[in-house]
């Protein structure tokens, strides 16, 4: 059973805490008792954070080693320690390898250094604690998607940087884990759904329930439950897990969708009611 103060004693850096999966964690471990900073851009957004009992909002960029050691001394001058870091920053992109260079460099800087920067400068405050550290990639980490090369590129690549750090630092206790959603209901697949569904003629709420009728559970994730997948590898209850590829996907990636099509629907199947 969860609930407040089971997080009681921790002290957490989210990056990418303004937001979507990172603001959806920042407010599940500060209302499960958790000390926590949330590392983002300067924005309303991350505002927000400031509402929150236990947390502290710290504008930066994830990607720059100055504003990520801000982060951390934050977390250190007010409670002398850092047991935990969730690595949410990110941004979705489109573009193939012949599109634009410059969104490629962006994108990677985006989504693979600033977990690689934050985990450089977060690794002496975990080693002390014998902390976890926790990135999050994507389906995209797994599976190509269509258009956007340099996003899955770099998702890809978090898995590799969490099977290392896992490798490297275990040893000293260090455990990391990588957390893959699939498409889960933020203001970035908003914008996403919004763009392609308008091509077809599809509201949003059309849209994502089009993209995931072949989806096992038949429905896009909501990011409170993304984050309840977090807090669990960040916390005490995964202590023997590291290492671990964690598919929090509707299950989309343990099937084979070529041929869903042509299968008939189990009985229940929500094709079965519509029929």
């Amino acid at each position: 059973m969860t609930g407040r103060g089971e997080c009681e004693g921790d002290v957490v850096l989210v990056t990418g805490g303004g937001g979507g999966i990172g603001f959806a964690t920042v407010e599940l471990l500060s209302a499960r008792g958790a000390s926590v900073v949330a590392l983002g851009p300067d924005t309303p957004q991350l505002s927000r954070v400031r509402g929150l009992g236990g947390a502290v909002a710290v504008a930066g960029d994830a990607a720059n080693e100055d504003d990520v050691q801000r982060a951390v001394d934050t977390a250190l001058d007010r409670w002398g320690r850092l047991t935990a870091v969730a690595c949410c920053a990110g941004v979705g992109t489109f573009g193939t390898v012949l599109d634009d260079s410059e969104q490629w460099y962006a994108t990677l800087r985006a989504n693979l250094d600033t977990a690689y920067v934050t985990a450089r400068r977060c690794l002496p405050s975990l080693i002390e604690t014998r902390g976890s550290i926790v990135l999050v990639s994507s389906l995209a980490g797994v599976v190509a998607v269509p258009g956007s090369a340099a996003y899955t590129t770099a998702k890809h690549a978090l898995i590799g940087l969490t099977r290392s750090l896992a490798v490297d630092y275990g040893p000293v206790g260090v455990r990391a884990n990588v957390v893959c959603p699939g498409q889960t209901r933020t203001e970035m697949l908003d914008q996403v759904m919004d763009t392609i569904g308008g091509r077809v003629g599809l509201d949003r709420d059309s849209a994502y329930e089009r993209a995931a009728s072949l989806t096992p559970l038949r429905r896009a994730a909501h990011r409170r439950e993304v984050a309840e997948v977090i807090a669990f590898l960040a916390g005490r209850r995964s202590s023997v897990v590291t290492g671990a590829v964690l598919m929090a996907d509707a299950g989309v990636s343990a099937a084979d969708l070529s041929l869903t099509a042509l299968t008939p629907p189990a009985s229940g199947d929500d094709r079965t009611r519509r029929a």
